[in-house]
């Protein structure tokens, strides 16, 4: 640039600042670069799943030693649920189906089937795999949805229940059948690009103990863009450890009155 124009470097006393004329100024456009598309599995691996399943996975055989394995076996067919050879066999997948019916992920969990919890590593981090990385399957764009999305399109209830993990979702469905029970995944799933699907029902929030803040302040924000949501903080006004959810607490109370 030519030596008139620019400013001053005692800018704040002279106030000297010239441009060029707007024939000479280069205007860069600012390249779009479109967000690439979301991938989707084909709902023919789901049935081969059912077809070809052989063994029982260890969150089903624990649930069978709280409900009856009918109340199980309803539940496994509602969301979709199928087992994995996956960590030395016995795993979960939680398949992640929108309201029209794409299949978005398959969520690969492990659990012990005496207490139903999650698996960790040796650093203490649960296993968790997906679907589309045990296919190798190439430039899979995963963008996932509300585990138990698909329930929406076939239901006139107007109220939705919506927890943290999958394993809560699925067993507060057999507890509370009044709800249709679904689930963000993780802590950080309580956001618009998660909920808004669901933007038109009576939503209710039950985070994990320590969470209700968190999640409180979101749906204050989201209920300004015309979301429906209520945030139920009884669980921080229990003795349960920071993590518990309303799963573990009905769980105890049932195992307590046996």
């Amino acid at each position: 640039m030519s030596d008139e124009f620019g400013r001053c470097d005692r800018e704040t006393e002279c106030q000297y600042w010239a441009t060029p004329e707007k024939e000479n100024n280069i205007v860069f456009e600012k390249k779009h670069i479109p967000a690439p598309k979301p991938s989707f599995h084909n709902l023919e691996l789901l049935d081969k799943m059912y077809t070809n399943e052989k063994q029982q996975n260890n969150f089903s055989l624990f649930l069978e030693t709280i409900f009856t394995r009918e109340e199980v076996f309803e539940a496994e067919q509602k969301y979709f649920i199928t087992s994995s050879n996956h960590f030395k066999g016995g795993a979960t997948i939680f398949w992640q189906i929108d309201n029209l019916e794409r299949l978005h992920a398959g969520k690969i969990l492990q659990y012990d089937k005496v207490t139903g919890k999650r698996i960790k590593t040796a650093e203490g981090k649960g296993l968790i795999n997906w679907v589309h990385s045990v296919l190798k399957l190439e430039n899979f764009n995963l963008k996932q949805s509300l585990f138990g999305l698909h329930l929406i399109a076939e239901t006139n209830q107007k109220t939705i229940a919506i927890v943290e993990a999958e394993k809560t979702a699925v067993i507060m469905s057999i507890f509370k059948p009044q709800y249709i029970w679904l689930a963000t995944g993780s802590k950080s799933g309580f956001k618009y690009d998660l909920l808004k699907p669901i933007k038109d029902f009576n939503i209710i929030g039950f985070p994990d103990k320590s969470e209700f803040e968190d999640w409180n302040t979101k749906s204050i924000e989201l209920n300004k863009v015309g979301f429906k949501i209520k945030v139920n903080d009884w669980l921080e006004k229990t003795d349960y450890p920071k993590g518990s959810d309303f799963a573990d607490v009905l769980i105890n109370e049932t195992k307590n009155s046996k």
